[in-house]
């Protein structure tokens, strides 16, 4: 018999950060699983946020996290080096941030 596998397994976690309203986050290092196509998902509790990436692991450098909505980051590049990457939090509108980070795993 075939083992089945979740969609979940499939298609990567969601792993979710929920940015509060002063910019700091409830998950201060998220565990990406490069190999299983994790995907880090910011929440805005306020105003608009950017999630900036020195050096990212994704695709993308910058991400823009609307007001009161979401934005992922999509799985981290089969190319990324497994490790920690520091990421920065701007409040758009009141010029503040925070610098949670991101492990990737294989």
């Amino acid at each position: 018999m075939k083992e089945e596998r979740s969609t979940q397994e499939l298609n990567g976690a969601k792993l979710p950060v929920h940015i509060r309203p002063d910019g700091d986050v409830d998950n201060g290092v998220v565990n990406v699983r490069k190999s299983a196509k994790d995907e880090v998902v910011w929440y805005s509790e306020g105003d608009e946020f950017e999630v900036h990436f020195p050096t990212t692991p994704f695709v993308d450098d910058t991400f823009l996290v609307p007001a009161g909505g979401s934005q992922s980051s999509g799985p981290a590049l089969p190319s990324a080096s497994i490790g920690h990457y520091e990421y920065f939090i701007t409040s758009v509108a009141l010029a503040k941030s925070a610098d949670p980070g991101v492990d990737i795993k294989p």
